[in-house]
């Protein structure tokens, strides 16, 4: 049963990973041709999202498990099917390398009470260290986990990211290829809700979607693009909500507003009806 005596549990990986995997996960989240810094080892750099792959990795993780390994686990009786993925933050504490081997800590930071009937929110942070144990990257993980409302604990904060009400300054359109999650699962995220059509089905969709974590990487390139091309090693932070589901094949618009110096917030939205994809959205930089 959740309650507030899971804030602390954790457990601990090794990630290691190469130049190889460093393009396989920007060529998934979109990068082409025409980004070179981003496909070619000649001069590569990490599209800064990389730092979100160990949270949900399995490929490179020490100790190995075929699906992400989490500390929601150590749990005493909480049920984990139907967990949705609702908000993500991930802050960079130094740009990260081409290749490296980095020390993974997941530990439940938070837990959140949406009431009776209405689920909980788990709160996850994952943060990856260096060889010398200097902090690369912390992400911050909400899931709502429908079952485990009820338990008296504190309510969920809102988010303090404001979308102006005026025109963006930036539109970009992109879309997702049709073979979009089955090329970002290869980067570590094996859930076969993107690739089984039957498992999909059970779980009320009509074919596999896009992973969650991998429309933030299309922001993430698109606003480095738009804000400060060609140099991704300047970012600092970015945050979202998740909204509608994507699918492949889709189109989509990522509207920027730029709100300050260094600072800018974003809306994901399909290119057929504007429902938003990704939502509250905010990038940092220096």
């Amino acid at each position: 049963m959740l309650n507030e005596s899971a804030v602390g549990l954790s457990l601990k990986q090794k990630f290691t990973y190469s130049w190889r995997d460093l393009i396989l996960y920007n060529l998934s989240v979109g990068a082409g041709q025409d980004e070179l810094d981003y496909v070619y080892e000649k001069g590569l750099k990490a599209i800064p999202t990389f730092g979100v792959i160990p949270c949900a990795g399995t490929f490179g993780m020490d100790p190995y498990d075929p699906q992400p390994q989490m500390p929601t686990r150590m749990i005493p009786g909480l049920r984990t099917d139907g967990t949705l993925h609702m908000d993500h933050k991930l802050v960079l504490h130094k740009p990260i390398a081409v290749k490296g081997t980095l020390m993974i800590e997941k530990v439940i930071s938070a837990v959140y009470d949406r009431g009776e009937g209405k689920g909980a929110k788990i709160q996850v942070d994952v943060i990856g260290r260096d060889e010398n144990g200097e902090p690369v990257f912390t992400n911050t993980m909400g899931y709502l986990n429908r079952w485990a409302g009820g338990f008296g604990g504190p309510k969920t904060a809102r988010s303090t990211v404001e979308i102006p009400d005026r025109k963006p300054d930036h539109v970009c359109r992109n879309g997702y290829p049709l073979n979009a999650p089955l090329l970002y699962r290869l980067t570590g995220d094996t859930y076969p809700l993107h690739a089984d059509p039957e498992f999909a089905a059970k779980c009320g969709f009509e074919r596999p979607i896009i992973h969650g974590l991998c429309s933030l990487g299309y922001a993430c390139r698109m606003m480095v693009g738009a804000l400060f091309p060609g140099e991704p090693e300047r970012m600092v932070s970015i945050e979202n909500q998740f909204r509608s589901v994507a699918m492949p094949g889709e189109g989509f618009f990522l509207h920027i507003w730029e709100t300050g110096s260094g600072k800018a917030v974003f809306r994901m939205v399909k290119d057929t009806d504007g429902k938003a994809i990704l939502d509250f959205g905010q990038m940092t930089w220096v």
